[in-house]
């Protein structure tokens, strides 16, 4: 076939096959049609059998999902719509009186132990002569509380409170210094710190005053500050230079060291102590 009308037939758009001036066969793409074929062989013939058929079991799930999802979506009409949404409804309203009902019990819990709490706190007061309340040193205004504080005042003219600074060892001393002077400005305050032993009797307790105690005495186990302390509870017994008998109160936030505090007073382990809120009783 002539070059010219190999022009023709590519023009008219027919791409029959001719013959090379070597006498084989040709189509008109070119010699890379027939590099192709033999690749495409191969592929198929690497493919195994097991692949094709997982392959096409997948395909044939997709399908049935698909088939199924548009069935759901044919039967969903507007009842249906109507009922999901009732039963959305009443699930709604059952989860809320659950809840209002919880709460109800919780404040009731609560409502419970405030008025146990203030029934043992009105005992206190009522029967005690002097009441201490512990303020921890890290944060003294936040363990106050002016609640108590009023209460006290307002039950008697005859009623002391005394703020006691415990834990002075977890405190820089010139911090110390100046929380004992912005509280005496209220009430008599005194410095402490509790002893930490764990023996039954026989406490070990420091004379050595607050002011000049060392940096190695505050760390130690001993208790400071409790000649201070009563030497003013004893003060507060002398009436018109006759020696009575007073009752002392101690109250405070959990965990600041009232149960230390009477321990070290005491000189005994009169009152459990730990560091779980509630542990004395």
């Amino acid at each position: 076939m002539s070059k010219a009308k190999q022009k023709r037939a590519k023009r008219l758009g027919f791409l029959g096959k001719f013959k090379t001036k070597d006498g084989r066969k040709a189509d008109g793409s070119g010699p890379t049609n027939t590099a192709k074929q033999p690749a495409v062989h191969q592929l198929k013939d690497s493919r195994k059998p097991e692949d094709v058929r997982k392959q096409r079991l997948q395909d044939l799930r997709e399908k049935q999902k698909l088939s199924r999802e548009r069935e759901m979506m044919k039967r969903r009409n507007l009842q249906t719509f109507q009922s999901d949404i009732l039963q959305r409804q009443r699930e709604f309203e059952l989860k809320e009186t659950e809840m209002q009902s919880l709460e109800k019990h919780v404040n009731f819990e609560n409502e419970n132990s405030r008025k146990a709490y203030y029934r043992e706190f009105k005992k206190v007061v009522e029967a005690s002569d002097v009441i201490l309340e512990v303020l921890d040193a890290r944060d003294p205004l936040g363990c106050r509380c002016p609640q108590v504080e009023q209460a006290v005042i307002q039950s008697g003219t005859n009623k002391r409170i005394v703020l006691v600074l415990n834990k002075i060892d977890l405190v820089s001393k010139e911090i110390v210094e100046k929380w004992i002077k912005y509280l005496r400005n209220e009430f008599p305050t005194v410095a402490f710190k509790a002893s930490t032993q764990q023996q039954t009797k026989n406490l070990k307790r420091s004379n050595v005053p607050v002011t000049k105690a060392t940096s190695e005495l505050l760390s130690s186990s001993a208790c400071i500050g409790a000649d201070c302390l009563m030497k003013l509870l004893g003060n507060y017994c002398r009436n018109q230079d006759i020696k009575t008998a007073i009752t002392v109160g101690v109250v405070g936030f959990p965990n600041v060291g009232k149960s230390s505090l009477i321990n070290s007073l005491k000189r005994a382990r009169a009152c459990n102590v730990g560091a779980t809120p509630g542990v004395t009783k």
